[in-house]
């Protein structure tokens, strides 16, 4: 496990990174390229699929969760699963990253279920 200022980073047995956020720090700038950079360091490079766990942040607006759709993110990632809790925000986040066009950048699918998400992710690790 890798931890960074505001997430802790494990790999699942598939090939899944799995970084979990632990403050609302980590929609950041700051903390969003941390994070890439660390993932990057840890598997020298190599992009895996990754998903970011949110489900620790209460009140996360729209704005914060595509905030770590960075380039410094899309970088590391050959998909990024993005998790959250509310049922109510998951289409609308991933209507505006479709709107924005990130989804054409890298595969981004916003989850409210883990398992899914994972399912999901696994069709991108090599």
């Amino acid at each position: 496990m890798v931890k960074t200022t505001t997430n802790s980073i494990e790999v699942t047995n598939n090939g899944v990174i799995v970084s979990k956020m632990k403050t609302r720090s980590g929609f950041k700038k700051v903390y969003v390229i941390e994070q890439a950079n660390s993932i990057n360091h840890a598997f020298n490079g190599e992009k895996k699929p990754l998903l970011l766990d949110l489900t620790k942040i209460e009140k996360s607006s729209i704005e914060d969760v595509v905030s770590l759709i960075s380039s410094e993110t899309i970088e590391i990632a050959s998909a990024i699963g993005i998790l959250i809790t509310s049922g109510f925000k998951k289409p609308v986040i991933n209507a505006y990253l479709s709107l924005k066009g990130l989804k054409q950048l890298c595969p981004v699918q916003v989850f409210t279920d883990y398992k899914e998400a994972e399912l999901w992710l696994e069709e991108f690790a090599s």
